[in-house]
């Protein structure tokens, strides 16, 4: 077969997928960004829900599909593609999702929820790439999944999952990542890979520093970080403590809230506290009795961890009551 021939050949049955596949593509794609939606939410408990940013997806268009066809039937020396089954099998990233994470840990956890059968259900592995540790050689990282997925009256559909931080994010757009692919127009020469691979280096340091600040702030909540008046020193905790003012809730989560009084200054609210102030003994969500605008008159705390705001009533915000605690 001529390469004229062949090349229109495979113009046709990339023509005859979007004509016939398009709608699968799309019902995939919508079924994996709900599942990823709904983890996002259960991994974050609701709270702070940009930690894992969902909402970036595409459908290759079909002159890029048909770009990637030819690449990989010149690679294979194949000429073995017949029918539309046969462009997505070698063309399997036509539906494409992006998970944007703020940190690495953020970034782990989505990965393993991706990789936990259990959590999927019918959404079927087919394929993990770990483009994080180790990086690929011109510093790209990120966790590609491909995913295969059942739809209603048509074959099932390959939608490929990548999850990055925002920095591993940014450093391709900042070293205009298409010029590394297979088929560039323009080929980096080895200053451009130096000076990528340099920059992947720098951004991944500040990722793990994310990290390190994050724990280390988990780290200044725990009960044992602020020290706990004991009924024999409330009494000693109160006279130490300012006067009550209002304070009004920015941000809330599992392990603590973010306040704010009137003066502008910020402090937290941590879980011992709100513990406390509603009654209940054991571990508790703060953002099951904390939510965002909410009004609290509190007492403020500092140490050498941050300033904290320690609630002593809530006056809006809990029109129904709490939830129970074993």
């Amino acid at each position: 077969m001529t390469k004229a021939r062949r090349t229109r050949r495979l113009e046709s049955l990339v023509e005859q997928a979007y004509d016939e596949r398009s709608d699968a593509w799309v019902e995939a794609r919508d079924r994996v960004l709900a599942w990823l939606r709904r983890q996002a939410r259960g991994l974050l408990h609701e709270s702070d829900e940009s930690r894992l940013d969902v909402s970036h997806h595409r459908i290759k268009t079909a002159d890029r599909t048909l770009d990637k066809l030819r690449r990989r039937t010149a690679e294979s020396g194949t000429d073995g593609v017949r029918t539309v089954a046969d462009v997505e099998a070698l063309v399997r990233d036509v539906v494409g999702i992006k998970v944007l994470c703020k940190s690495p840990r953020d970034q782990a956890l989505m990965c393993a929820a991706l990789l936990d059968e259990k959590r999927r259900g019918d959404l079927r592995l087919v394929r993990h790439k770990n483009h994080v540790d180790p990086p690929k050689e011109s510093g790209y990282r990120a966790h590609h999944i491909l995913l295969q997925v059942p739809v209603a009256g048509a074959d099932p559909v390959f939608v490929e999952v990548q999850i990055k931080t925002r920095l591993q994010d940014a450093w391709g757009e900042l070293t205009h990542e298409d010029l590394y692919k297979p088929g560039a127009a323009m080929k980096p020469g080895a200053f451009h890979g130096s000076v990528g691979r340099a920059m992947a280096a720098m951004l991944a340091a500040v990722d793990s520093m994310a990290d390190d600040l994050a724990l280390e702030l988990e780290g200044s909540l725990d009960d044992s970080a602020v020290p706990v008046a004991s009924s024999a020193s409330n009494a000693d905790e109160a006279d130490a403590a300012t006067d009550e003012i209002e304070v009004r809730v920015r941000t809330t989560g599992p392990r603590f809230a973010l306040a704010v009084d009137e003066r502008g200054r910020q402090g937290l609210i941590p879980a011992y506290a709100v513990r406390r102030l509603v009654g209940v003994k054991g571990q508790i969500d703060v953002d099951e009795y904390v939510r965002v605008n909410d009004v609290l008159r509190a007492r403020t705390k500092e140490n050498d961890k941050g300033f904290y705001f320690l609630p002593t009533t809530l006056l809006r915000g809990l029109d129904t009551d709490p939830p129970s605690v074993e």
